[in-house]
């Protein structure tokens, strides 16, 4: 008979053969390397959130006028603001790397020559492509005409 403290329990000891076994969930996506880069993925998505309502309050502000555009631009001047794109930094190369790791996944099958492309050079062809775009971006911004 089970007690009522212990309803899984017919006696000191011994498990009730009608109850099955469960596995223990604690920690069972620390176990799997997989499930921590995915996480940490889903985890970046966060921070590029918030970056993303940080830029639309800058819409807002410019929508505003002047005045208020300046002050939004004086906020991101401040130390505590500069530290928090050098931590988004890392946070948003992790986020685009993981990414383009996806990429090929996505992808219908690439043929170059009457070969399919491997996923590796897939995944590099998209970095690539970014690191030159983001290049052309900030010559262009900086006033280096191409």
């Amino acid at each position: 008979m089970n007690s009522p403290s212990d309803p899984g329990r017919t006696s000191p000891g011994r498990a009730d053969p009608r109850r099955p076994w469960h596995r223990p969930m604690r920690g069972w996506w620390q176990r799997n390397p997989y499930y921590l880069r995915y996480l940490a993925m889903e985890a970046t998505s966060i921070l590029i959130a918030l970056y993303a309502l940080i830029l639309l309050l800058g819409l807002w502000r410019l929508a505003q006028g002047e005045a208020a555009y300046e002050a939004w631009q004086s906020m991101l001047r401040s130390p505590l603001s500069i530290a928090f794109h050098v931590l988004l930094l890392p946070v948003f190369a992790f986020h685009s790397y993981s990414w383009f790791r996806i990429m090929p996944k996505t992808l219908p099958a690439i043929e170059w020559r009457g070969r399919r492309l491997a996923q590796a050079t897939i995944t590099r062809i998209g970095i690539a492509a970014a690191l030159l775009v983001n290049l052309a971006l900030i010559l262009l911004f900086a006033g280096v005409q191409p």
